[in-house]
């Protein structure tokens, strides 16, 4: 059967790709088969049903016509339903495209500050079976030339805020680290003598000191320095060494291996952690220096702690006159409580140098100038860009050169969303993302004005001559009307919308990215071939995995969002409304709104929301390819992994998103909830109680599965089966996650199990819970025949390599949370 055409009945609306609506399923073998078996009842002479009779094929060729005919029928509904979107300006969403920081080396360190340019293009490296994905940066890095302004020392109090730094309206600083500067430009302190880093001889738990970076060259203004950056000698996003000697064979009481202490970065509102990667990072083991000689360190020059800086800083100064980037290291208290400093440490010389840089880049591929096309002079003009593009930045638009204009003369349009508010002078233009079509202002022409025209064509003799008849009286619509933005006369019954490029303009796309969709979404490590050399720039790579990829959406889809936005435009009123708001909403991947539970300290008033955040920023769980965290090397992988195995702290609960988008879009995540809230009604985020679920399984293979290493790789596959299906938001059978407060049992793990095809059978499956009391998670020491997480608990799994913090975190149980999986043999 031939699909259906597209349905487009204006140029110049948003056109939604078109599926076979069904309103009469029947299909032409049902219209066949219907006709047979009404034969007996009819005709009972009529023996012959065979095909080649010739009733038959009278049958079948009546059956093809209504086959036809319901065809066109069944486009009526979808044909309404289309026509209905496309009059509320609902347009099909353009795929996303995913986000990556990509991190630069250079070969050695620059004697001035250096640019690696926007549009520097990275990419995975290409395979026999799969392309090669590039991602683009999306500006400038610069690797600055770092110098150090102050040092200082402190002590945090018991909510771990500094308050000798909160006083901000205090100019004196009777707590800095004497020397302030030194006589080699302020990039080297080599004259400290020794001083002691904390505050006390025997350094107490929360003692700290701070060292302020800032670029060699400062802004002129030392009181009120500029908060660009990107400034020409920015630091910003760089990767920087801090090189430390000190007092060498001296023990501080500390475990080198493991030192207690926690590196941060002030970023406007809180500090930042993980600008220490790893532990390896800090070569001087905690400032011990141990045994730096067998491993060849030269001790009197120092050994080096890398420092990777976020990308967006601030300058600040804390009441204390030093302006520039604020790096806190705080002594922390670890579970091993002889772990801590017996002493300060002690350091005579404290270097900085930039060795590469941190930049945002997106999967796309950068379009430079491109012509589209030269004008016809005509409305509606249509020109074709390579799809899908990318959301649009200020310095990606459309620019015209007139004929008659010089080379260098261009005019620059702006593009709009519809032309619905554009004059007949406004330079405006669309873009349709997915497509890629450009278009121009339509012109339409009111119904009078046909009429007039018909008519004017019947007072026309055959031979051209008019016949004179008595004037008609017309509508005021007969007035000429003057143009609100011009002194030209319009015509009323004809409107332009937008305005018409000249005939014989050049029509130019300054610039454009193509790209989007959930292959984006690559593992981490993975962005490591740079196509292009730049000088001095030794390798990339990225740190994280690649997040935010997501095809374009379906009519399907736009089906389903449209109700739920038509319903919730206004106000909330009912629980599945609010639910409706909150899901909306890019951060969040579900919402729940129990029931108000007077027991349990509800208020009448209160509208409590259970927030399940957006992981990886996608809603399309299905398109996430799921791997352990811990494969081997040699297993099979994908370029779209996805860390499933999440501890709940970590990713799910509304201080984790804090923590990854910070606190203006949590911020902006209740107010636009509010906004939808009647008044008088409070609206509290909350999280669910989740309930962890570890497995032990004993399963049976196929017997050709019996070797170590097909084991190996089906212990993994099994894993990522049971991470999947008890994850929070791919959970369940039909993997779109656990319904809040569903209960599991073992005979939905053993079905889960079974359906692997190396799993012959599941002969012993344990289900161990893992709930949270306080700050602390405690595993279940026996299994449990039915684990329910209560009405508002969510069920979840992680593994050990995903839980928050480091090594030091344990549970209250022997038990690790992860699963396991014992193989049995007949």
């Amino acid at each position: 059967m031939a699909q259906p055409e597209f349905i487009r009945e204006f140029d110049f609306l948003p056109n939604l790709l078109q599926h076979e609506p069904r309103l009469d399923d029947r299909a032409f073998e049902d219209l066949v088969q219907e006709c047979i078996l009404r034969i007996p009842r009819y005709c009972p002479e009529w023996t012959n049903h065979n095909p080649g009779d010739p009733g038959i094929t009278l049958i079948e060729l009546y059956a093809w016509l209504v086959d036809q005919m319901l065809r066109r029928f069944n486009q009526v509904p979808r044909r309404n339903y289309v026509a209905f979107l496309e009059l509320l300006g609902i347009r099909l969403r353009p795929p996303e495209a995913a986000q990556a920081d990509l991190t630069f080396y250079l070969t050695k360190v620059q004697a001035s500050a250096m640019v690696i340019p926007a549009g520097t293009e990275v990419a995975t490296e290409r395979t026999e079976t799969q392309s090669a994905i590039v991602f683009t940066t999306n500006q400038d890095l610069i690797i600055g030339q770092p110098r150090i302004k102050g040092l200082f020392r402190s002590h945090l109090n018991q909510k771990g805020v500094d308050e000798r730094l909160d006083e901000r309206s205090r100019r004196s600083n009777p707590w800095r680290l004497p020397p302030i500067f030194d006589s080699n430009p302020g990039v080297q302190w080599t004259n400290l003598r020794e001083t002691q880093l904390f505050e006390n001889f025997t350094p107490e738990i929360d003692d700290c000191f701070y060292l302020v970076l800032a670029p060699d060259e400062p802004p002129n203004s030392a009181t009120e320095p500029t908060q660009d950056a990107r400034l020409p000698n920015s630091i910003s996003g760089n990767v920087l060494t801090l090189t430390v000697a000190g007092r060498v064979a001296e023990t501080t009481g500390i475990d080198p291996d493991n030192p207690p202490l926690r590196w941060s970065i002030w970023a406007g509102e809180t500090w930042k952690e993980g600008i220490l990667r790893q532990r390896q990072d800090d070569k001087t083991k905690g400032f011990s220096f141990h045994e730096l000689e067998e491993q060849g360190f030269n001790v009197e020059g120092g050994a080096d702690i890398t420092l990777h800086l976020p990308q967006d800083l601030p300058i600040e100064d804390f009441g204390t006159g030093c302006w520039g980037h604020w790096i806190r290291c705080v002594h922390i208290q670890t579970n091993d409580p002889n772990n801590r400093y017996r002493r300060s440490p002690l350091i005579n010389s404290i270097r900085v140098q930039a060795i590469g840089g941190t930049i945002r880049a997106s999967e796309c591929v950068r379009v430079g100038e491109e012509l589209l096309g030269i004008s016809n002079g005509k409305p509606n003009q249509t020109f074709q860009l390579q799809s899908p593009v990318l959301k649009r930045t200020p310095n990606e638009r459309i620019e015209i050169k007139l004929p008659d204009a010089d080379d260098s003369e261009t005019e620059h349009w702006n593009e709009v969303d519809d032309f619905s508010k554009s004059g007949p002078n406004d330079r405006h233009y669309t873009i349709d993302s997915q497509t890629g079509i450009v278009q121009f202002g339509p012109l339409v022409r009111e119904p009078n004005h046909l009429k007039r025209e018909i008519q004017e064509r019947s007072e026309l003799q055959s031979w051209g001559k008019q016949v004179r008849r008595l004037p008609k009286i017309v509508d005021n619509l007969e007035m000429p009307l003057m143009s609100s933005d011009s002194n030209t006369i319009q015509d009323p019954r004809e409107w332009q919308y937008g305005k018409i490029p000249p005939l014989g303009a050049e029509i130019y796309m300054t610039t454009y990215r193509v790209g989007g969709g959930s292959r984006g979404n690559v593992r981490k490590e993975t962005l490591t071939v740079l196509k292009k050399a730049i000088p001095y720039v030794k390798r990339v790579i990225n740190y994280k995995a690649a997040e935010g990829g997501r095809e374009a959406e379906s009519l399907d889809q736009v089906i389903i969002r449209v109700p739920e936005t038509l319903r919730t435009s206004k106000a909330a009123i009912t629980a599945e409304n609010y639910e409706h708001i909150a899901s909306a909403h890019p951060l969040v991947y579900r919402a729940y709104c129990p029931p108000n539970n007077q027991n349990k300290g509800d208020t009448r008033g209160i509208v409590r929301l259970l927030i399940v955040p957006t992981v990886n920023r996608t809603k399309n769980p299905t398109e996430l390819d799921f791997r352990p965290t811990s494969a081997p090397e040699n297993s099979s992988q994908t370029e779209r992994s996805f860390p499933y195995g999440m501890n709940p702290d970590e990713h799910f609960t509304l201080e984790a998103l804090e923590e990854k988008e910070g606190e203006k879009a949590v911020r902006a995540l209740k107010e636009a909830i509010a906004a939808h809230s009647p008044l008088g009604i409070q609206v509290k985020l909350d999280n669910p109680e989740y309930v962890g679920v570890k497995v032990e399984a004993e399963v049976l293979v196929e017997p050709r599965y019996n070797s170590f290493q097909a084991q190996t790789t089906i212990r993994n596959k099994i894993l990522a089966t049971l991470y999947q299906f008890l994850n929070p938001i791919t959970g369940g059978f039909e993997k779109q996650g656990w319904v809040l407060g569903r209960a599991i049992s073992p005979s939905e793990i053993v079905a889960v199990l079974q359906a692997i095809p190396e799993v012959r059978y599941a002969s012993s499956v344990k289900l161990f819970s893992i709930r949270k009391y306080g700050e602390e998670w405690i595993q279940g020491e026996f299994p449990e025949l039915v684990i329910t997480p209560g009405e508002r608990g969510l069920i979840c799994s992680w593994n050990r390599d995903n839980s928050r913090g480091n090594s030091d975190e344990t549970l209250h149980s022997d038990l690790e949370p992860g699963h396991v999986v014992h193989f049995i043999e007949e």
